[in-house]
């Protein structure tokens, strides 16, 4: 029995070292995901195609189709990269007013508001052929006038990408760039900061 044991040793250095040798390398971990900062944008699929709304808060004041430039820079930026990386299709910009004023001068500033974020999307290198403007005065709330959290969220600008699918413009976008601009305003009708759209409201 003495003389099997360096042969033993032998065969169980061998058998050790196969296995080793046949065990690949445990993988490290995956680093984790970095959160996304960007600018995030609010949109849904409608029958037209994908909507996306701009923040009135952030670009329009009561009565104004001025930017706050530095707040708007990085919403425009993000529309506009996805308008030259992601598709083709034309694109309705539209503005929207709250009810201050009369309606002849919220014509001419929801229209003046869509032709702003036109042109500067226009400036950031999307085609100015693929963009209509369009103005539409108080008559599209989102929320009631009746209140001024109402009224800044109906100072806007959407648009429009048309016959797009919403699949199509967020595929391969970092988790938490997109927000449902609908669930939004849901959330702020439940919490009581906005007022659902008076059955009254200017036709």
């Amino acid at each position: 029995m003495p003389r099997l044991r360096p042969a033993l040793s032998a065969l169980s250095a061998c058998l050790l070292l196969a296995a080793c040798q046949s065990t690949p390398p445990a993988a490290p971990p995956p680093a984790p995901a970095t959160p996304y900062r960007g600018a995030v944008l609010a949109v849904d699929q409608t029958e037209r195609g994908v909507q996306i709304v701009l923040p009135g808060s952030v670009l329009f004041e009561s009565g104004k189709a001025t930017f706050q430039q530095a707040e708007a820079a990085p919403f425009l930026n993000r529309v506009a990269q996805l308008l030259l990386t992601k598709t083709d299709k034309r694109v309705a910009v539209e503005g929207h007013t709250d009810t201050d004023g009369s309606a002849n001068l919220n014509e001419q500033l929801s229209l003046a508001r869509a032709r702003a974020v036109a042109d500067a999307l226009s400036s950031r290198g999307v085609p100015a052929a693929r963009l209509e403007a369009a103005g539409f005065s108080f008559r599209r709330p989102v929320a009631s006038n009746s209140t001024e959290d109402g009224k800044r969220l109906n100072r806007r600008v959407e648009l429009v990408v048309l016959g797009e699918q919403l699949a199509t413009l967020t595929a391969n976008e970092p988790p938490g760039a997109f927000e449902s601009a609908w669930a939004r305003l849901r959330s702020l009708i439940e919490q009581g900061r906005v007022q659902a759209v008076d059955a009254a409201a200017p036709k």
